[in-house]
C-alpha cells in the first residue's frame, strides 16, 4: 500500500499536464480576443479619422460659401452693410464692460 504522499506525486505529474493544457488553451483565448478587440478599436479610429476628414472638407466648403456670399451682398448693397457693422460695433461697446469704468 502507497502512502498518500506517495500517491500524490504519482498523480501530480498528469493533474500539472492536464493544468498546463488549460494554461495554454486560455492563453490563446485570451490572445485571440485581445487581437480582435485591437482590430475592432482600429477600425473605429480609422472611420473617425475619414469622417473627420469629410467634416473638415464640409466646414472649409461652408465658409468659403459664406464668404463669397457676404462679398456679394456687400457689392450689392455697400451702405446697409456699413449700417449695420456700424450697429453691431454700437451694441457690443455698450454691453462689453470697460477696464475702469465702474
Amino acid at each position: 500500500m502507497k502512502s498518500a504522499f506517495e500517491e500524490l506525486r504519482t498523480r501530480t505529474p498528469a493533474v500539472c499536464a492536464g493544468i498546463g493544457k488549460e494554461v495554454k488553451e486560455a492563453a490563446q483565448r485570451i490572445e485571440r480576443n485581445v487581437n480582435d478587440a485591437q482590430a475592432a478599436v482600429a477600425e473605429k479610429l480609422d472611420n473617425g479619422v475619414v469622417a473627420a476628414r469629410r467634416l473638415l472638407k464640409r466646414s472649409r466648403h461652408a465658409v468659403e460659401n459664406g464668404l463669397e456670399e457676404a462679398a456679394h451682398t456687400i457689392k450689392r448693397h455697400p451702405f446697409r452693410s456699413l449700417a449695420m457693422g456700424f450697429a453691431a460695433g454700437a451694441v457690443l461697446g455698450l454691453l462689453l464692460p470697460r477696464p475702469g469704468r465702474k
